[in-house]
């Protein structure tokens, strides 16, 4: 008897092993850097690649150039806004991105000094659903403040910051995860903790905007650049 009950413990061991060795171990991976696009602004005309408005009732051609401040897109500050359910806004820069998972760069110029002044970037669905980054004034302060809005219910996690009138943005989303960044030289970048999930279906934009929701005075926000760069997942090959 004792016997039998070794041969059965025997048996569901080599059962076990065997179950262990059929099981496939998913393979280290790595983001590598893939497709670059980028526009630095320096044509005399903004490049076909845009949308802007992004219906024809909001775009206002008079308040934006890309000669005014040669090599940088200017965008004039105006009382549109696209917070929860006040979407009204004026000259939205769209740019469609075409991969899944991907980082954006820009580097702005500006100085907000009064309440709800802000430029930057989104990452953009629809009006009720995006996640933003942008140099902002808000209070008595002035703020980095990323962002994100999900069917028209948002939710800011501002950062206060030392007062500057330039600011590197950067946001990436992997594998339906944002994260956000910011850096004054855009050589050394301060990451931000919150890093929400979105659960988007279609088209993602890349979006460039400069917004005065509150007391509508008009200053210029400066864009130098935009660079959007493919992340793409490769199994890490072992050398020996």
């Amino acid at each position: 008897m004792q016997t039998r009950k070794y041969l059965v413990l025997i048996l569901i061991v080599i059962a076990a092993l065997s179950m262990q060795g059929c099981t496939e171990v998913e393979p280290a991976r790595e983001l590598v850097r893939r497709q670059i696009f980028r526009d630095d602004f320096d044509a005399v005309v903004l490049a076909d690649h845009w949308l802007v408005g992004p219906e024809d009732g909001q775009r206002y051609d008079d308040l934006w150039s890309v000669t005014k401040n040669q090599g940088f897109l200017t965008v004039t500050t105006q009382p549109g806004d696209f917070h929860q359910t006040n979407n009204n806004p004026v000259n939205l820069f769209l740019y469609q991105v075409r991969y899944e998972n991907f980082e954006v760069v820009t580097h702005i110029l500006f100085q907000p000094e009064q309440e709800g002044e802000q430029a930057g970037i989104l990452l953009y669905q629809d009006m009720d659903n995006f996640a933003g980054l942008a140099l902002a004034h808000t209070g008595s302060r002035q703020v980095v403040e990323p962002g994100l809005e999900t069917n028209a219910v948002y939710t800011s996690w501002a950062k206060n910051i030392f007062k500057t009138n330039e600011m590197y943005l950067k946001m990436t989303l992997i594998d339906n995860q944002i994260s956000y960044a910011f850096s004054r030289d855009g050589i050394s970048w301060t990451n931000i903790k919150e890093r929400p999930y979105v659960s988007w279906e279609g088209p993602v934009y890349v979006v460039l905007y400069a917004i005065c929701p509150v007391n509508g005075r008009e200053i210029d926000a400066q864009f130098d650049y935009v660079e959007v760069t493919e992340l793409e997942w490769e199994p890490i090959i072992e050398t020996i």
